[in-house]
């Protein structure tokens, strides 16, 4: 029936196929995929440096197929795998030639003039945060003239993706956040911009092979400005491309910002400078505070840290760093000064305008939904249940925390869980299940998010012993605080105040200084 009406409707004889669609399709809206050459073990794509090799320079595979495809001008080699990427350009072209969705992205325009009207009005003050674009390194890039009205400001990232149901990491993706849309639509799919599609189901080996003609199409389009029609205002001019972050899981930011990645001796996503510990012999670094008792570790051994001493490193330093390791003369040089500066390689946003970023490594954020939603309750979760790693020297039965840790206890807390579901409203989405019979099965991020900070409090209550109780509900506090749309000055400062506590406690009631639960940290 849709087939005749459709056929019917545009006078047509004869349903269009897949391709013709397709191609009416990019006729229509300027937009269409570049498809390049891939390992077929998805190690590379041979862009860049590695565009004329004929064999992956990883595993060593064949770039062609063996059987070769005639043509009228001769052989033609066959691609074993093939990738596609979305150019951002044409998107955003495509964006603007429709008046209503033009006049929905002067929401960053607009704010930020409301944001400067507030802070003159207020001494320079900002009471209430709402949105990314009253941080203060936005508005700096405005006041210095390196985001301009006419401009778009974007968020790439990058992360595998399951398309189907019961199969695990089957391709992955990076997409494009447009900032210029109000927050709530910019992460509506229809806004939500494909960049690179990468077929899996193996894991990319050099993910700025795959990254690169993307992100070369952006840098061109930076130095020669995007061509933009307005159909809200029927006038035509030049913007430029501010890519404001970069974006993705602990280990896909590591491809991206170029550092050594959460267990290296200065793993930290912002590259504070904090350097972690490490056990003798062992290569996981752990961003443990507070120095174990008897411990003497060459290149571990500092003494206790506070945590409010760190910050987010400089542009400068990062560049300083970053030259000292490229100066190497040799590689084992190289190795000893990767250790010590934390930076594994140049990051490939390095090939961005150096005035349409905020610079690395300050314009890489941290992963706030892993972080929350998978990594904490992957730790406390087995931590409470007895069933966390325990070094052979350590005992579980001095582990006063493991109040779940008896199989009878753990199943009772599950069907807790699983009756408090149904007075859980709607609007928040699908409740947790049982977690003592789910959670070893693929429990969702937002099951353990609902779960551990919207039903745990009040369950554990009584369960765990108070003084881990206490500390859990500063978590939990924190958690709600900065999950807010809005967040004040005084919740921001307590927020702060919050994490400093439950990290320096955590140390002091799990860790306890001892060597053999640095891993705990």
């Amino acid at each position: 029936m849709l087939h005749e009406t459709f056929m019917s409707f545009n006078d047509l004889d004869k349903f269009p196929s897949y391709y013709q669609v397709k191609k009416r399709t990019v006729e229509l809206s300027g937009v269409q995929p570049v498809v390049l050459d891939m390992c077929i073990n998805s190690c590379v794509g041979f862009t860049g440096p590695f565009f004329h090799h004929l064999h992956c320079p990883e595993c060593g595979e064949s770039r062609y197929d063996a059987a070769l495809l005639q043509d009228t001008q001769g052989v033609v080699r066959k691609p074993r795998k093939q990738f596609s990427t979305i150019l951002l350009g044409p998107q955003l072209q495509a964006l603007y030639r429709d008046p209503e969705k033009a006049n929905e992205m002067d929401y960053r325009r607009d704010y930020t003039h409301h944001v400067f009207e507030k802070l003159r009005q207020n001494d320079g003050v900002q009471d209430v945060y709402n949105d990314f674009f009253d941080g203060l390194e936005y508005l700096e890039a405005v006041q210095t003239g390196k985001i301009k009205n006419e401009d778009i400001v974007l968020m790439t990232s990058i992360d595998s993706v399951q398309l189907y149901r019961n199969k695990q990491l089957d391709c992955w993706m990076s997409i494009w956040v447009i900032f210029d849309r109000s927050p709530d639509t910019r992460y509506r799919k229809k806004y939500v911009l494909p960049g690179v599609v990468i077929p899996g189901p193996n894991k990319p080996k050099n993910l700025d092979s795959f990254m690169f003609p993307s992100y070369h199409h952006v840098a061109a389009l930076q130095n020669e400005g995007l061509r933009i029609w307005n159909a809200s205002t029927d006038r035509s001019y030049l913007s430029n491309l501010f890519v404001a972050l970069g974006t993705a899981d602990g280990p896909g930011l590591a491809y991206l910002n170029g550092l050594v990645g959460h267990h290296g001796k200065n793993g930290c996503h912002l590259y504070c400078g904090l350097q972690g510990r490490h056990n003798e012999g062992a290569p996981h670094y752990y961003p443990v505070l507070k120095k174990p008792v008897n411990f003497d570790v060459r290149g571990s051994n500092h003494p206790d840290v506070d945590p409010s001493d760190f910050m987010a490193c400089s542009v400068t330093t990062y560049w300083n760093n970053l030259t000292y390791l490229l100066l190497s003369p040799n590689e084992a040089q190289y190795k000893k000064r990767h250790l010590e500066t934390g930076i594994s390689k140049p990051s490939i946003f390095l090939g961005f305008k150096m005035n349409s970023t905020f610079g690395i490594p300050r314009c890489f954020g941290l992963d706030i939904m892993h972080l929350l939603s998978l990594n904490i309750p992957n730790l406390l979760i087995p931590l409470w249940r007895g069933t966390f790693d325990c070094h052979p020297s350590d005992d579980k039965a001095t582990w006063d925390w493991a109040a779940l840790s008896s199989p009878a206890v753990w199943k009772c807390h599950g069907v807790q869980v699983a009756n408090a579901t149904v007075d859980i409203p709607g609007v928040f989405g699908c409740p947790p299940c049982n977690p003592a019979e789910k959670i070893s099965s693929g429990y969702k991020a937002w099951e353990y998010h609902l779960y551990l900070y919207g039903l745990a409090p009040g369950l554990l209550h009584g369960i765990l012993p108070d003084p881990y109780w206490r500390h859990f509900c500063k978590l939990v506090r924190v958690v709600h605080l900065i999950s807010q749309h809005s967040i004040t000055r005084d919740e921001l400062v307590d927020a702060h105040r919050l994490f400093m506590e439950f990290t320096v406690e955590f140390e002091d009631l799990y860790y306890q200084c001892r060597l053999e639960r640095l891993h705990f940290v």
